[in-house]
């Protein structure tokens, strides 16, 4: 696979850790969760702050590894 190829998988897979670890955080310490509800909706809101998180954090480290690229 092209070195490219591979930077960018690697960056967009770490930033996307980093998001998730961050919306677990959020839910947890009750910051975001003591906001949702107990019900099946609780479930896909969660499910929506890690896919933003992820998406936008994984998305954010590629642009700083980018931009930090020599």
């Amino acid at each position: 696979m092209p070195l490219l190829v591979l930077f960018v998988i690697k960056n967009v897979a770490i930033g996307a850790v980093i998001g998730l670890a961050v919306a677990c955080w959020l839910v947890a310490s009750g910051t975001v969760g003591s906001h949702l509800s107990s019900g099946s909706g609780g479930y896909v809101a969660i499910g929506m702050i890690a896919y933003s998180m992820a998406s936008s954090f994984g998305m954010g480290f590629l642009a700083t590894a980018l931009m930090f690229l020599e």
